[in-house]
C-alpha cells in the first residue's frame, strides 16, 4: 500500500508543478516579452479556439469534453495499473496530464487556448507550453510502450 500512495503523491504533485510553472510562464510572457522576436522564435498572442494545426476551429465544447475524458481515463489508468517502480511511464503520463489540464483549464475559463510561441525559421503553427508538454508526454509514453524499458524498473 505504501508504494501506491507514493505513486499517487508523485502523480498529483507533478501535475501541480507543471501547471503552476506554465501558468507563471504565461503571466511572465505577457509582462516582459510583449511581441518579443529573435531569429529562432517570437512571442506573440494568438487565441486558438481549435486544436493543433488549426483543426476543429470553434469546437471548444467538443475539445473540452475530450480533455475531460482524457484526464479521467489517465487518472484511472495511473491509479489502477502503475506503481512507483514504473517511473518513466508515470513521468510521461504526468507530463501529458499536466499539458491536458492546462489547455482544458483555458478552454473552460476563456473559451480558447492562448498560444504564444511562433517558430521563425519554419512555417509552423503557433503553440504554447502545454502543447509541448502533451507532445513530450505522448512521445515518452510511446517509447516506453514500444521498448518496455525494464532497466528503469526495479527488479524484485
Amino acid at each position: 500500500m505504501k508504494d501506491k500512495r507514493a505513486c499517487i503523491f508523485y502523480f498529483l504533485m507533478s501535475i501541480i508543478f507543471w501547471d503552476f510553472g506554465n501558468q507563471l510562464r504565461k503571466i511572465s510572457y505577457n509582462s516582459y516579452f510583449d511581441d518579443y522576436k529573435n531569429p529562432v522564435f517570437s512571442i506573440i498572442h494568438v487565441d486558438n479556439t481549435g486544436s493543433a494545426f488549426g483543426l476543429f476551429q470553434d469546437s471548444t465544447f467538443l475539445l473540452s469534453v475530450l480533455g475531460v475524458i482524457a484526464v479521467i481515463f489517465i487518472s484511472f489508468y495511473v491509479f489502477k495499473n502503475i506503481s512507483f517502480k514504473d517511473k518513466i511511464e508515470l513521468f510521461s503520463l504526468t507530463i501529458f496530464m499536466g499539458g491536458t489540464l492546462g489547455n482544458l483549464y483555458e478552454r473552460i475559463k476563456f473559451g480558447h487556448v492562448v498560444d504564444y510561441i511562433k517558430l521563425n525559421f519554419i512555417n509552423f503553427p503557433v503553440f504554447n507550453a502545454f502543447d509541448i508538454m502533451i507532445c513530450i508526454g505522448v512521445f515518452l509514453y510511446i517509447v516506453f510502450v514500444l521498448f518496455d524499458f525494464k532497466i528503469f524498473k526495479r527488479v524484485n
